[in-house]
Parts: C-alpha cells; sequence; structure tokens
C-alpha cells in the first residue's frame, strides 16, 4: 500500500471514512472512543489539557484535550524513558483524514485493527513491531532518541520503513509514567515533513 495516496485521497473525501481508515492502518496508530454528547470541534478545544491519571486513565484525558492544547502539553513535556515492552494506543486525531478521535466509526473501525506497539529497547533506543489483530506483529520500526524538528527540544523518534510512501516518523514524549503523547510526521521526497495524526501510547 502507497499511503502517501491513501492520505492524499483522503484529504480530497474527508467524508469517506473508509479511506480515513487506511490512512490509521498504514500509520499504524490506535482508535480513541467517542465522546458521548460532543461534536468535532465543540468544547474539548477550549478545555486546558490535564493529565492527571495512569494508564487508560490518562489516554481518556489526552483524548478530550483539544489540538492546541495538547500542543501545549506537548511542547512542555520531556522526552521520558525509554518504552520497553507492549504498549497500547489510540487516536486521539487524524488531521490527514479531516476526521477527529470523537468520529464514531473512525474510531471503532480503526480500533478494530490496530491494537498497539512492542519496543524492544534499552535505556538508548532500539526497535518495535506494530501489533495487529490479536497477536499479528508488523512494520518494525528504529526507535532512539532526536530533537523534534517543530522546537528542538529531545523527544523519542519511531522511524518506520520508507518504502510505506514516504518517510513515516512518529515523535513522542511522556506526559505521564508510562503514558506517552505522541505526533506523526510524513515526508515526501523535495518536500517538507507534514503532521498527518496525534495519538497516545500508554501501559
Amino acid at each position: 500500500m502507497n499511503i502517501t495516496r491513501v492520505i492524499r485521497s483522503a484529504r480530497r473525501r474527508r467524508s469517506v471514512v473508509a479511506l480515513a481508515l487506511g490512512s490509521v492502518v498504514a500509520l499504524s496508530l490506535s482508535a480513541a472512543p467517542a465522546q458521548a454528547g460532543a461534536r468535532p470541534g465543540e468544547a474539548v478545544a477550549a478545555r486546558p489539557c490535564v493529565v492527571r491519571g495512569d494508564g487508560e486513565r490518562a489516554a481518556e484525558e489526552l483524548g478530550r484535550c483539544g489540538r492546541v492544547a495538547f500542543d501545549g502539553l506537548f511542547r512542555q513535556a520531556p522526552a521520558g524513558r525509554m518504552p520497553h515492552g507492549p504498549m497500547r494506543g489510540r487516536l486521539l486525531r487524524c488531521t490527514a483524514c479531516g476526521q477527529p478521535a470523537v468520529d464514531p466509526v473512525l474510531g471503532l473501525l480503526a480500533g478494530a485493527v490496530w491494537h498497539g506497539k512492542v519496543f524492544h529497547t534499552d535505556e538508548r533506543g532500539g526497535h518495535l513491531f506494530q501489533v495487529v489483530g490479536p497477536e499479528l506483529r508488523v512494520i518494525r520500526g528504529e526507535v532512539g532518541y532526536a530533537g523534534y524538528p517543530d522546537d528542538g527540544r529531545a523527544a523519542i523518534r519511531i522511524v518506520h520503513p520508507r518504502d510505506m510512501g514516504g518517510l513515516v516518523t512518529d515523535w513522542i514524549r511522556e506526559v505521564r509514567p508510562g503514558a506517552y503523547a505522541g505526533v506523526t510526521t510524513l515526508t515526501e521526497e523535495g518536500h517538507q515533513p507534514w503532521r498527518v495524526a496525534d495519538f497516545v501510547l500508554y501501559r
């Protein structure tokens, strides 16, 4: 699958959830549950991004953060400890698809496919695999510390194979013990990186 074509198509036809799912699967992210009674862009965006819980609770709190508040939290967070072992995850927003995480159909479909990441790392880095379906491990990524391009501060970088249609890179920072806010960027040859999704990893 060439994810560049999938993402471009999703941007042109934002109402097509199937294409949005294709982008999410190709980027190996997870899904957030729907927020009852809230529509995309309402009140959620106005709330400050405060994460006090751990594990799944931290993921739920990040899921209630709007884009601006999420960015503020991500900028302030340290790179944190290198993750190790299995991590669960949720998609917060697919900016390339034009679909927020509160979209119930996108959340249901993507969550049924992607189940997390498994890190094989020491304190400096290593590699990981994505977990899809019950136990299938696919798409190896290389993990290490690097400066996040937008602010130059340290983050944990996950670099995926270039044969996915471009250079797909995840950037994560630890916002609570064992909970990481993440940003995915896509770099096509001859172009600047562009942000395609925000997500959270947690134990």
